[in-house]
């Protein structure tokens, strides 16, 4: 705690000790995690002095992102002197077409239930991942405040899992046809966040966040826990190896951690 108090208290930080320090797990108290994973995400900059001033800044652009990404379609044009009838008569809510804004916005809408159906899958058993937040949930849910499209500000983005099977594990068994895309598209889309206790889960998000490759040492991550079972998936059947794969049986993360930074050194 001391070692990441005087690196956090110098004027300019240090990245590269605050890296060093982080990848070997960082401690929860008095904010510690907060504040270290907002620095190593570039969420705040290295200069403190201007850490009040941005996190306002940071704030109102969320802020602004929010009216930006998901406005329901006809508010938009009536606010630009678009009367309601044209918006309507133009498009309305059982157009068919693709292009559509409203269809778009609907699209959005199941895109957004599926997100918040997910969150609450994520940890069930705690019960901060089952409530809504307070901030910004009812600017989100006022069917009144204006948005655009979350669809046309992000771009949807593939995760090669494939890259995982050109590991030097050699656990892919043709014969068996088990593809890469069975278990380590979930391991991959949420950071391995459904394969262990949310404590090991952040622990391992830690050494994540404070690598410079951060989604690079992912992949070494994944293939080190494919790496620690090798010897069970080459006996295995696809059976016994489908059910390794979605409940991995190894719980110590450092252990994977150790070896996916061998992984790491020796490249």
């Amino acid at each position: 705690i001391a070692d990441f108090q005087d690196v956090l208290k110098e004027p300019s930080i240090a990245l590269e000790k605050l890296r060093e320090l982080s990848f070997s797990g960082i401690p929860c108290e008095g904010g510690l995690r907060c504040l270290c994973w907002k620095i190593l995400l570039n969420y705040l900059p290295l200069e403190r002095a201007s850490w009040t001033s941005i996190l306002a800044k940071q704030r109102e652009l969320y802020s602004q992102f929010l009216r930006e990404m998901i406005i329901q379609p006809g508010i938009a044009k009536a606010n630009m002197g678009v009367s309601r009838e044209d918006v309507t008569f133009e498009d309305h809510p059982l157009n068919p077409s693709p292009d559509s804004r409203w269809n778009t916005y609907f699209k959005d809408n199941e895109v957004l239930l599926q997100i918040d159906k997910d969150v609450r899958r994520l940890c069930p058993d705690i019960s901060f991942f089952q409530r809504a937040t307070e901030y910004p949930c009812l600017l989100i849910l006022d069917p009144q405040n204006e948005f655009e499209t979350l669809r046309k500000r992000v771009e949807q983005t593939t995760l090669k899992s494939q890259t995982v099977a050109r590991n030097r594990s050699g656990v892919t068994n043709q014969e068996q046809n088990i593809k890469p895309q069975f278990f380590a598209f979930r391991w991959l889309t949420l950071l391995l966040s459904q394969e262990f206790l949310l404590p090991d889960v952040i622990r391992i998000w830690d050494s994540l966040f404070a690598d410079d490759n951060r989604f690079d040492f992912l992949l070494l991550v994944c293939c080190a826990m494919l790496i620690l079972i090798r010897e069970q998936l080459l006996e295995g059947d696809f059976t016994v190896n489908m059910r390794l794969l979605q409940d991995y049986p190894i719980t110590d993360v450092c252990q994977i951690l150790q070896k996916a930074k061998e992984l790491q050194d020796s490249k």
